[in-house]
């Protein structure tokens, strides 16, 4: 087996003819390193190098006349025309400078990866390398936050504002579980990365009482194993997942409580009777506040927003005086929570909901054109993984369950495409398309 992964890694030097291509392994490499580092903290520094390796690649390959991507594809149509229409509400935005800035560093290593994982990735067992890899830094990550809750627990609250690797664990655990569960689907020599590294995450998205990210998950997990119609896996996960959640709810009474209250109605009835608002001692209450706050602050420019980046959220509550607004409303809960959250340093203000991140981004004309860029995206990898065969649907398949789990998540998260690895999948749900058309 060690043999095999040698020869793979190898193979990156070599071009599809068997030939040494330096330029391809720069791209390989730099893609590779862009992946690595993506589930760790601090890593501008190792992203940026990635960014700039992974942009003289793709001008080099120009140059050679090797890079040609299919603009008539519907991933592109769908991506180029959510970023004209980000495009234009930046235009129309409050600070236009700051806006293109955050668009170029959101959307650059996505159009980056687009263009190159075709050309570098194109192989199925580079496909699966590059899967593998992503797969890999995760289960490694899942290691560390491991030894971590091991040393804080049961303080969650100080391993969750502390811990270098549990913070925002679960929620990334939503880009790398379709991934593993991919792995182990391929079979072979990746089968047991997927095998380990599955049931581990779960246990640490338990430990950290995970509720919305567990359900996101499980419904994705299930999805994609129906539309792979892999029936006996889908029953040994079900068995497996109901096992490992079962015992700790017998065993840990706290995270059983914290779970059942995801389908427990008084949980959602208490948090949006807004007439008898309190304040908050749970999680969905707290967003209560909040999102009705950015409902409020978009108002006035419902259908452009201002512009792209959500940090300019807090410092906009402030120089609109919505929060002198809501300081004033003295005995009002809901105002003084509103007025507590916004007035707090700007890289703390989140929305905290993804589609109204987008409304106070890009009004509704962003949140019109994100739905249906995702819809577009969903759609191909739905049809690709029902209809091709072998490694192709399964890599269909996984970008299916991220987009399902990305839709999910949504509600209760600002996880904007373009975070984590998700343009990596996108990348690979175009080199499938590809390598579908050329049958």
């Amino acid at each position: 087996m060690m043999y095999k992964w040698l020869q793979d890694f190898l193979s990156l030097a070599r071009a599809p003819s068997g030939e040494k291509d330096h330029t391809l392994l720069f791209a390989r490499l730099a893609i590779l390193l862009f992946v690595i580092v993506l589930p760790f903290q601090h890593n501008a520094l190792w992203k940026n190098l990635a960014q700039v390796g992974m942009l003289l690649s793709a001008m080099q390959l120009i140059r050679q006349q090797r890079l040609k991507a299919d603009l008539r594809s519907p991933i592109w149509i769908a991506l180029l025309g959510l970023i004209t229409v980000l495009f234009v509400t930046a235009t129309l935005g409050s600070d236009p400078a700051d806006s293109f800035s955050e668009l170029r560093k959101h959307f650059l290593p996505g159009v980056l990866l687009l263009i190159l994982v075709p050309v570098a990735f194109g192989e199925v067992r580079l496909s699966r390398l590059l899967l593998a890899i992503c797969a890999l830094v995760f289960v490694l990550r899942t290691g560390l936050a491991l030894g971590e809750l091991a040393y804080y627990l049961p303080d969650l609250d100080a391993a969750r504002s502390q811990g270098r690797y549990i913070k925002g664990f679960a929620l990334d655990a939503g880009f790398y579980i379709p991934i593993l569960l991919g792995l182990f689907l391929f079979g072979g020599r990746v089968r047991w990365l997927g095998g380990l590294g599955l049931p581990t995450i779960l246990v640490v998205m338990l430990l950290v009482q995970s509720r919305t990210p567990i359900l996101a998950a499980a419904i994705a997990a299930l999805a994609m194993l129906l539309c792979l119609r892999s029936w006996r896996i889908l029953a040994v996960s079900f068995v497996i997942g109901l096992l490992v959640v079962g015992y700790f709810v017998v065993s840990q009474p706290a995270i059983g409580t914290r779970l059942a209250s995801v389908f427990d109605v008084q949980t959602y009835r208490k948090a949006f009777d807004i007439a008898n608002y309190s304040k908050p001692d749970d999680g969905l209450s707290a967003r209560t506040a909040i999102w009705m706050g950015v409902l409020e602050i978009t108002e006035p420019r419902r259908w452009q927003g201002y512009g792209f980046g959500w940090k300019k959220l807090g410092r906009t509550a402030v120089e609109q005086g919505y929060v002198a607004k809501w300081q004033g409303r003295s005995g009002d809960a809901l105002a003084e929570e509103r007025a507590w959250y916004f007035a707090l340093p700007s890289d703390k203000v989140n929305p905290h909901n993804l589609y109204l991140q987008i409304y106070f981004e890009s009004g509704l004309l962003g949140v019109a054109a994100y739905l249906l860029a995702v819809g577009i995206f969903l759609c191909v990898a739905a049809r690709f993984s029902w209809r091709s065969r072998g490694e192709n649907s399964i890599v269909a398949a996984v970008v299916m369950a991220y987009l399902i789990d990305h839709l999910i998540l949504g509600f209760a998260n600002g996880l904007l495409l373009g975070l984590g690895p998700s343009f990596v999948l996108l990348a690979l749900l175009e080199t499938v398309r590809l390598r579908e058309n050329t049958r």
